[in-house]
């Protein structure tokens, strides 16, 4: 087995403010998610649902794993975002997808689509283009045989090393642009026609078309203060 994570985003120049936008989305996912537990569901979005399930299927997650993963992946990305376009547009951003794909969902999927990573990818793909300049800091978790293919570009340093490793590396978002968008597309012809990767792929395009709808003086100049 081996496993990628985002561990930090580096971005530099970006403002220092607290990227409150992003942290108040992820305690009301993570307050939703206790809340619907609590009374024994979570909304799922599709044909036939509830008109609610538009919004609220973003705030609800399959289970803790679900909902820890997409959160971290939240964290990693958003704060850098957030602090990029500030915190109004970084809610209309995130909130936008997150209804778009609903609607979406709503009329043409069966119903089965929950989680926040359609929002989360369209957070992803604003950073691709907004943040070309930063580095993805990345965490590698390899388990034999895996752990050879880590020992071609370092030799482990202790013997267990080759049996379970950990380890982490940086990669340019230039390179992210073109890795993250085709690993989605091999996922989707890999595992046959699913809601993930497909929703991943249209979070992707609306975060792209978010950055060309906004304003020149964010999208093309410096971060906003605000």
């Amino acid at each position: 087995m081996i496993a990628f994570y985002p561990l930090q985003l580096e971005a530099p120049g970006q403002s220092h403010r607290l990227p409150w936008a992003n942290w108040l989305l992820v305690v009301l996912n993570v307050l939703l998610f206790l809340v619907f537990s609590w009374f024994g569901g979570q909304w799922v979005c599709g044909r036939g649902t509830s008109f609610l399930s538009i919004v609220l299927y973003g705030f609800s997650h399959a289970g803790f794993w679900h909902l820890a993963i997409n959160m971290w992946t939240l964290l990693v990305f958003g704060d850098a975002v957030n602090r990029r376009i500030g915190n109004a547009y970084y809610l209309l951003a995130y909130l936008g997808t997150q209804i778009a794909l609903g609607l979406f969902a709503w009329v043409a999927i069966p119903p089965g689509v929950i989680g926040a990573s359609g929002a989360i990818f369209a957070v992803i793909g604003i950073s691709l283009l907004l943040l070309p300049a930063g580095r993805l800091h990345i965490g590698c978790l390899a388990i034999f045989p895996f752990t050879i293919l880590l020992a071609l570009f370092r030799r482990p340093e202790q013997p267990w090393q080759w049996f379970i490793r950990w380890a982490d590396f940086r990669v340019s978002m230039l390179w992210c642009l073109l890795l993250i968008p085709f690993l989605e597309i091999w996922g989707l012809f890999w595992s046959g026609w699913n809601w993930t990767n497909l929703g991943h792929l249209l979070g992707l395009a609306l975060g792209v078309a978010f950055v060309l709808l906004l304003p020149q003086r964010i999208s093309m100049r410096r971060p906003v203060t605000v």
